[in-house]
């Protein structure tokens, strides 16, 4: 009952996510776990288009996101940026989605990655059309938690230690997988650069 009325005074929407998310890791009542779905319903329910093209399948797919968001928030560590731990399982749901539907994950991830990686090509002027198909070529050699790095560096534009912090992988890791990655995507759009033209 006491714990109830430390709950009742509080005004949730002067809650960062991270309080909210602590109140609710403590037994506090559910309505603070809507108070974060509403927050963060229009951000979920985007990424999700990005990913499917029907407006009833991105509507599913966010339900899908709440839900397992609801299931594992316990395991949220409060050194992790939310956002960014909301985005890996945005990702990893909508993934899992398109691999039942035997859609292809690697043309939707290159077409979502072509335009922010191409910074990270060694070159002055880049072909759209060779990096697209390099970036496919490279998210068949690399892991799901390799193209997962990509995404939030590239195309989320999370900060290095946001990463480090969602993925439990070291700082040094996170900086040589996005090296090799690099170094994997200049290789095979230089090789793409010969075939084209040969």
């Amino acid at each position: 009952m006491a714990e109830e009325n430390i709950f009742s005074g509080l005004k949730t929407s002067s809650l960062s996510d991270e309080e909210l998310i602590q109140f609710i890791q403590n037994g506090g009542p559910e309505r603070y776990f809507s108070v974060l779905a509403d927050r963060h319903q229009a951000y979920v329910l985007r990424k999700c288009k990005g990913f499917v093209k029907s407006d009833d399948e991105a509507e599913d797919l966010s339900q899908e996101v709440f839900i397992k968001v609801f299931m594992q928030l316990k395991s949220f560590r409060s050194e992790a940026k939310f956002k960014t731990w909301l985005y890996t399982i945005i990702y990893h749901t909508c993934l899992d989605y398109l691999r039942k539907r035997k859609k292809s994950t690697h043309d939707i991830i290159s077409e979502k990655l072509a335009e922010e990686i191409a910074e990270v090509i060694d070159t002055d002027e880049v072909d759209q059309e060779l990096l697209l198909q390099a970036l496919e070529q490279l998210l068949e050699k690399i892991t799901p938690e390799e193209k997962l790095l990509l995404m939030l560096k590239y195309k989320e534009k999370q900060p290095l230690q946001a990463i480090v912090a969602t993925l439990k992988l070291s700082e040094s890791a996170v900086k040589m997988r996005l090296k090799r990655a690099k170094e994997k995507v200049n290789k095979l759009y230089n090789a793409q650069q010969k075939l084209s033209e040969g």
